[in-house]
Formats: C-alpha cells, sequence, structure tokens
C-alpha cells in the first residue's frame, strides 16, 4: 500500500503542486513541474524524496540523467478537506510544514565577461552612442518612477493591512449584529425567535465535509493554498473578461468575499476593491483558514433573507445540515454568487443552468461524478409549489407570539435608544414550559372555531346606549395597542353592528409556589391585526369568579364561616340620588336559606352581596386592596367600593385573576407573577435578571399574605365542590381542582379561574368590543370551563407539568355541624363535616326540632315570593 502523494514546491517558480498516485518507494526520477515545465532530478527513499539535481533551463542531458524514469505532475482538483477536530490545528499551517520539508540546493553560476572587443565596439560611433545613452537615461528614469511608485503604493498598501489587523475585531463583532434573539423556556428549549436578518450560528463542524468540499470547488479551489487574494485566478478571469469583452468571471476568493460581506460596500469602485483586499490580508493574518471559512459560511447571504448555509438549509429544504444529500448540496452551494439571480424559487432556469455549468464543472475535474440530475428536476418541481417571495420571516420559529411581544417590550426598555434587531443574540431565559405552551395556540384557535359553528359562541349585540366610562377605557387601550403595532384602528368599529372583530380568549398560567408563568397566551390567532396580549392588557369585569375572593376575606374577617347559612332570596337597595339596585340571581331563581357551600357552588348573587354587607366597605376595602392595589395610585384609578363589587364589576385582568387564586394553594401567601428569568446580550453580559423587577408592572410587592394558611385551607374545602360543579367534566377533565365560574352582564365576559397545587390558570372568553354579548349560551361554565378542562387534561396525559395533590388541611380545624342550622351537630342533626379557622369555631350547639323548623321555612318561602 503506498503511503499518499505529497506536496511539492518548485524550485524554479516556487508553485505548489501534488505528485502522481502512486509514489515511487526507490530510485531517481527527473521531474517536470505542471506551471512553469522546469526540471528537477529526485531521489526517492521509502516513499520520502529529496532534490539531487536542479536542471538549469538549457540542460546538458549526461548518460546517467537519462537512464533517469521521467513523469509529469498533474493538475488536480481540491484536495477535500478533513475538517475533524483533531485535523482544525494542522491544516491552519502552510503544506510546506506540514509533512515534507525540503530544503532548495543553490544553484551556482560562473560569471564569463565579454570579449574586451566586443564590449569596446561602436564606442566611438558618434550618433549611435548618444542615442543609446539617451534611451538608456529614459529606461532608468522611467523605471526608476515606476519602482518608486510601486514602493509608496506598497508601502501604503501595507500600512494600510496593518491599521486594518487591529480593526478586524471590531469588525467581526459587527456581524454579530442582527444575530436572532432567542427566546429559550424553563428547560433551555427554544420557544420563539426576534429577529430582522436571519443569521446562521452554527460551527464549522455542525457542517458535512461534502458540502464544505463542494462549496470550495465551486468558489474558492486554493482557498487553503492562497494568502487571500489568488492572483492566478485574478489574472486568469482578467484575459476572459477582455476576450468576452464583458464580465463574464470574477477572481474573488472566500477570504475577499468575506471581506466584502463584512464592509457591507457592493460599489464596483477601485477604492472598495483597494480596501477589500486590505482586508483580506488582514483576516488572513488574525483568523485561522477554518475560522474563516466559518465565518463566511454563517453569514453570506443566500436569498429569501436567509444569511448562512445553516438558515439557507432550513428555508430551502426544511432540514439540518447533516441530513442534505450532495445534489441539495450543490444547490445551496450555487447561490452565493448571485443569490437572487440563481433563486430556485424566482428564477428557477436561471438556478438550473447554473447548476448544469457546475456539474461540467465536476466532470472535468473527475470529482463527484455520481451525481443525480433527476433529483434536481425534483427539487425544482417541489419548489415550484412555492411563493417567488416567500422569505424566512414567513417561516420563523413562534410557539408563543404573545410571550414574544411581551419579551420584545422588555428587551426595548431595556436597552433604551438602541435598535434591539440590530444588536441582536440576546438570550431570553423564561419560566414557561414549551411543552404546555405549544398546545395552547392551536387548541384555542380549534376550540373557538367548533363553538362558533356549533351556535354556543354567537355575536349579539347588547347595548345602544352612549358609550360608557368601560368602553372608553377599551377604546384607548386599543389605540394606544394600534399605535405600538403599527395598525390602523377605525374607532368607528365600536358603533357597527357589522363590527368583523372575533371571540377572542386570553389564557394565563401560573405556579403557585414560585409566580412563574408557565403558559400565556393573549387571543384567538397573532397576527398583524391582533397583537393585543388579552391576558395581561385587558381588564374586564370579572362576574361572580370574584366571589372566591370575597368569601376567602369574610371568612378571614371572621364575620362568615363556612357553616354560615344564607337567605337567598330577593333583595332590593335604594341609594342616595334614588338611585336603585336589586341583584338578581341567573336564572332568576331563590333557593331560600341555604348553607355557604351552596351558595358558592351556585353562584348566588344574592348571597355575595350579604357576604359584602357582613364585611362591610372597611373591611372589602382592607382586603382587595391586599389582593389587587397594594399600591395607592392604582387602587385610586381602579377601585369602587360599592357592594356590586361583590358581583365582580371591577375590571381585573386574567394574570391578576389567577395570581389572586395561587393564594388558596400557597397557604395564603401570594407571589408576584413573572414570566422572564434573565435575559443575556450576545457578549453574556446578564442585563436583566428576576428579583424586584415587577416585570409586567402589576404594581404589587414580590410576595403578600393575603389571607391566613387556614382560611386558605377552608377556602380550598369550599372551592372544590365549585370547581367540580364548574364544567371542566365536559372538557374532559376528571381530576380533582378548585375553581369558579364568573358570567358579567348580556353574556359579555365568560371566566373560569381554576387552581391545583401545582397550576392556577385563567381562562376568559369574550369579544374585544363590550357592545356585543356571546348569546344566552355564553356563560362561563359552558364557555370558559370546558376550555380549561381541555388544556388540563391534555397537560395531564402528556405528564408536561408534575402533578401535585392537595394536602391534608393542617392549620384549619374539623367541625362536625348541624347541615340545617350551621351550628354544631347536635344529637338528632343532619351532620355535616366542615373546616373552621382556629379561633372561629362554630356558634354553640343546635337545639332546634327540625322537622318543625323545616315547615316553617317553606311557609316563610312562600310569602317572599
Amino acid at each position: 500500500m503506498s503511503a499518499p502523494s505529497p506536496k511539492y514546491l518548485c524550485p524554479h517558480c516556487q508553485k505548489a503542486s501534488r505528485l502522481p498516485e502512486p509514489v515511487p518507494k526507490e530510485g531517481k526520477f527527473q521531474l517536470t513541474c505542471a506551471h512553469c515545465k522546469e526540471k528537477v532530478i529526485l531521489n526517492f527513499s521509502d516513499y520520502r524524496f529529496e532534490i539531487l539535481q536542479v536542471v538549469p533551463k538549457e540542460p546538458v542531458v549526461s548518460n546517467s540523467a537519462q537512464s533517469f524514469q521521467s513523469f509529469k505532475i498533474p493538475t488536480e482538483s481540491i484536495e477535500k478537506p478533513n475538517f475533524s477536530k483533531e485535523n482544525l490545528e494542522s491544516k491552519s499551517k502552510p503544506f510546506w510544514e506540514r509533512k515534507v520539508v525540503f530544503e532548495r540546493e543553490p544553484e551556482v553560476r560562473t560569471y564569463k565577461p565579454k570579449p574586451l572587443k566586443q564590449r569596446l565596439s561602436g564606442v566611438n560611433s558618434g550618433r549611435g552612442k548618444s542615442q543609446r545613452f539617451s534611451y538608456l537615461k529614459l529606461t532608468f528614469t522611467v523605471t526608476s518612477i515606476c519602482l518608486f511608485l510601486f514602493i509608496l503604493g506598497f508601502s501604503y498598501f501595507v500600512a494600510g493591512v496593518l491599521a486594518t489587523k487591529k480593526e478586524v475585531p471590531l469588525y467581526l463583532e459587527s456581524l454579530s449584529k442582527n444575530i436572532p434573539t432567542k427566546i429559550l423556556d424553563r428547560n433551555g428549549q427554544m420557544v420563539s425567535e426576534i429577529f430582522q436578518k436571519r443569521t446562521s450560528t452554527l460551527r464549522l463542524q455542525d457542517y458535512p465535509e461534502d458540502m464544505i468540499s463542494i462549496l470550495l470547488n465551486i468558489e474558492d479551489q486554493k482557498f487553503f493554498f492562497h494568502g487571500g487574494i489568488d492572483y492566478s485566478a485574478i489574472l486568469r478571469a482578467f484575459f476572459k473578461n477582455v476576450v468576452n469583452l464583458s464580465y463574464k468571471q470574477g477572481a474573488s476568493t472566500i477570504t475577499q468575499q468575506l471581506a466584502r460581506i463584512i464592509l457591507d460596500d457592493r460599489r464596483k469602485s477601485l477604492n472598495r476593491k483597494w480596501r477589500e483586499a486590505q482586508l483580506a490580508f488582514a483576516l488572513e493574518s488574525v483568523l485561522t483558514k477554518e475560522q474563516i471559512l466559518e465565518t463566511y459560511m454563517n453569514h453570506v447571504y443566500l436569498g429569501h433573507g436567509a444569511f448562512g448555509f445553516g438558515e439557507g438549509v432550513k428555508f430551502y429544504f426544511q432540514k439540518n445540515p447533516m441530513e442534505l444529500s450532495k445534489e441539495e448540496m450543490v444547490l445551496l452551494a450555487s447561490l452565493p454568487s448571485a443569490p437572487n439571480k440563481y433563486s430556485p424559487l424566482k428564477n428557477p432556469e436561471d438556478s438550473y443552468t447554473r447548476v448544469r455549468a457546475i456539474l461540467q464543472m465536476f466532470r472535468n475535474r473527475g470529482i463527484y461524478p455520481n451525481l443525480d440530475r433527476d433529483k434536481f428536476v425534483s427539487f425544482y418541481h417541489n419548489l415550484s409549489t412555492r411563493s417567488p417571495n416567500e422569505t424566512v420571516f414567513g417561516s420563523r420559529q413562534d410557539i408563543a407570539p404573545y410571550v414574544t411581544e411581551h419579551v420584545r417590550g422588555i428587551l426595548s426598555s431595556l436597552e433604551g435608544d438602541k435598535n434591539i434587531y440590530e444588536s441582536g443574540g440576546y438570550t431570553v431565559e423564561t419560566t414557561l414550559d414549551r411543552g404546555a405552551q405549544e398546545l395552547i395556540g392551536p387548541m384555542v384557535r380549534e376550540y373557538l372555531n367548533r363553538n362558533r359553528k356549533s351556535g354556543k359562541i354567537q355575536k349579539k349585540r347588547v347595548r345602544l346606549k352612549p358609550e360608557s366610562p368601560m368602553d372608553l377605557a377599551f377604546r384607548q387601550k386599543m389605540e394606544e395597542v394600534s399605535i405600538l403595532n403599527e395598525m390602523v384602528w377605525n374607532p368607528d368599529s365600536l358603533e357597527s353592528e357589522k363590527d368583523t372583530s372575533s371571540v377572542q380568549a386570553a389564557i394565563v398560567g401560573i405556579q403557585p409556589n414560585t409566580g412563574q408563568v408557565l403558559f400565556l397566551h393573549g387571543g384567538e390567532e397573532f397576527n398583524s391585526q391582533n397583537q393585543f396580549n388579552r391576558a395581561t392588557q385587558m381588564r374586564r369585569q370579572t362576574g361572580s369568579s370574584i366571589k372566591a375572593v370575597l368569601y376567602a376575606s369574610a371568612i378571614d374577617a371572621g364575620v362568615i364561616q363556612s357553616g354560615t347559612r344564607i337567605l337567598d332570596a330577593p333583595l332590593y337597595y335604594r341609594g342616595g340620588g334614588g338611585k336603585e339596585w336589586a341583584p338578581e340571581n341567573l336564572g332568576g331563581s331563590f333557593d331560600g336559606e341555604i348553607s355557604l357551600r351552596t351558595a358558592l357552588v351556585k353562584s348566588k348573587n344574592t348571597a355575595a352581596v350579604q357576604v359584602a354587607e357582613r364585611l362591610g366597605s372597611a373591611g372589602i376595602e382592607r382586603y382587595f386592596t391586599k389582593y389587587f392595589f397594594p399600591n395607592d395610585v392604582e387602587k385610586k384609578a381602579r377601585y369602587r367600593g360599592d357592594l356590586s363589587l361583590a358581583l365582580g364589576t371591577l375590571e381585573i385582568s386574567p394574570l391578576e385573576m389567577a395570581s389572586a387564586f395561587t393564594g388558596f394553594v400557597n397557604q395564603g401567601t401570594v407571589k408576584r407573577p413573572y414570566l422572564i428569568q434573565r435575559i443575556k446580550n450576545a457578549k453574556g453580559v446578564v442585563l436583566y435578571e428576576v428579583g424586584g423587577t415587577d416585570e409586567f408592572k402589576l404594581k404589587l410587592p414580590p410576595e403578600r399574605q393575603v389571607i391566613r394558611p387556614d382560611t386558605a385551607e377552608v377556602m380550598v374545602s369550599l372551592l372544590r365542590d365549585s370547581g367540580r360543579a364548574s364544567g371542566v367534566r365536559s372538557g374532559g377533565y376528571a381530576g380533582d381542582l378548585i375553581g369558579k365560574t364568573g358570567t358579567t352582564n348580556d353574556y359579555k365576559d365568560a371566566w373560569f379561574v381554576g387552581a391545583r397545587p401545582d397550576l392556577a390558570l385563567a381562562v376568559w372568553i369574550g369579544y374585544d368590543n363590550p357592545k356585543f354579548g356571546m348569546g344566552p349560551s355564553g356563560l362561563g361554565g359552558a364557555v370558559a370551563a370546558p376550555l380549561w378542562g381541555e388544556i388540563v387534561s391534555s397537560i395531564d396525559k402528556k405528564n408536561i407539568i408534575p402533578k401535585i395533590q392537595f394536602s391534608q388541611p393542617v392549620y384549619a380545624k374539623p367541625y362536625k355541624i348541624c347541615s340545617l342550622t350551621g351550628k354544631q351537630a347536635g344529637t338528632n342533626c343532619p351532620v355535616a363535616t366542615e373546616l373552621y379557622l382556629s379561633d372561629y369555631p362554630p356558634e354553640g350547639i343546635c337545639t332546634e326540632d327540625h322537622k318543625a323548623t323545616h315547615s316553617e321555612n317553606k311557609d316563610l318561602m312562600k310569602g317572599l315570593y
């Protein structure tokens, strides 16, 4: 088996060639250089060689020399480089330092002066002497000027190279601009990207060797042998262009192309070429060949917004580089010279012409003979189904578009006037769970479409009155969002019954013990006309879902207990200024005296108003301040202390409602919600870290105790029945939960807020325009609760979020009570078990005759109705 062919450096022309295969093991050979046709005599010993004699240009062939074997070195295509990690260091050295080192023996030449007569001939020729002297003088002068100008230009060029060499780090840093910003979930998985320019970030080892070899054979065959500029290619291109009287061939090396990318100057001028050459030499002196090639492959433009082969592979073939066929590699490698002209989407004929020329070149060089032309035809056929105007922006990965917009706003606030797209390269670590997040968007879209088609969700105009403060606030918010997103808002749409806006849904899930947002979705489907994040930016009336907070406040204050009985009967209030108010139950029915648990399960409005009365305006204000409005300015702007608050007339965001419910499963403690854990710039510098920052501008402290731990345990007991009766079962959920539905007047808002120890989730469904409702089926239990059930059951089936069971009560005390009076059960009482606060036990022992009491209650209810 012969040794690999070493490189041979001609002592005449100093150009490198490869010895032919097989390499002789022993013997003397006369070798002719393939470039200058000059000869040397080599002696081979054990496949290694040394130069015995440099044959003069007009050699006298001796008998011994004639006995030598003679051969010529053929020119070959570039050797396919091996980019394995262990070869990277050796590849960066010049080839003459790698395997074979030999010294050129100096050629000895003797000086033989001409005869004196010959040297003196013509000395006295008179006129000839003067004319010859003039020519010599002119030649010397011109030569001196040219030499001076050459030295001056060369010195200026070298000085420019040295100056440019110092700027190379800054130039390379500029390439990091416009690198996509990555948004990662809690496990480091990609959630979405933010970019204006899609740039590849792969390492050289991430590309197949065949892809690199194909690219070098097309763009720069001598890449590993030149110092930045290929002079032979320049001469070859010059003569070809002169012969054709037009620009037919370029001669830019990959290093020069990288310099052009860095300079971002496409003008055809000598100054640009001069600067490009200086930067090419500077790059070669600072970077290794592998670093130059990697940088080039990550930043060369391949059309349709894709910068770098990594992005080009994804855009054209939806693969990663290692999955490409050689035919696909050729198609990609054909693009750098003219990405728009040779785009297989825009100009398939020009592209195929370019590919055929490459295949012909490969055949001439004897490389890649097995490329299949039929596969190229298949590629063009498949690509013909795609739009010529398609770009990488239409294929961006984003499973959480509303989160992306939120992150974009945070980045802009951190960087001030800096363009976050141009800076690029940020890494945003979030609390999201990708597995849960990617379920939400498609599930919401499919659920809303299904309910619209079935007629469960309709679009009904519900009000012809002048705009209320809530309408005005809604319009103002939407106008702000439209300005931020460069949308055009038509205020007349608020007045038109032909409003084309779709029903929307807001979803937000929070981890109760940390406040981390696990998933978030702000509307039906994110697009240029629908970017308003309803989960965090919208505030709507909550309906009966607020009753959980109201009951918890009253129990915590000791004004009611879980066994308290309430009379469900019509109520009538007359306030100052002749204002009248009569709260009604949904459906208009009344059940008489009922337990607090039943009142919560059936969502009785009359019971909620009575609880609010017992708590009093001061108590309501104190607890709602702790829950929602610790900030005085926020409280003054949003809080309204009247009894209608018990029915959910305050405007609260889905994020705030989900956060409030975390207190029930977290021993009465509420952690401020947050989504972003850390933001690093392209250099790895931490710009943002969770801590004292109020990410969602809720004006809340990092942590607050809203109710006592034993109150939280009592509420879990009460809300378990409420959650089970809510409608989540029709969504496929069969597990344990706490929750409360909510429906506002005219069915404008449907809510379900539920929680488990591992998850608190708020679901809101409705129309943006408050002049439209969803029809009589648009109830929280019929519309919002089933979607909650579908989401959580899907999460559980995929084991996305570790499920935590409810624990047994530790702080609250269980009591056996009379289910008819709420007192401690007597000997003849129907018994129920309820939890009570440690310092608020049941009031005494029941001693009533329950049969008589039951008949009296019937008579009383007849009188009331």
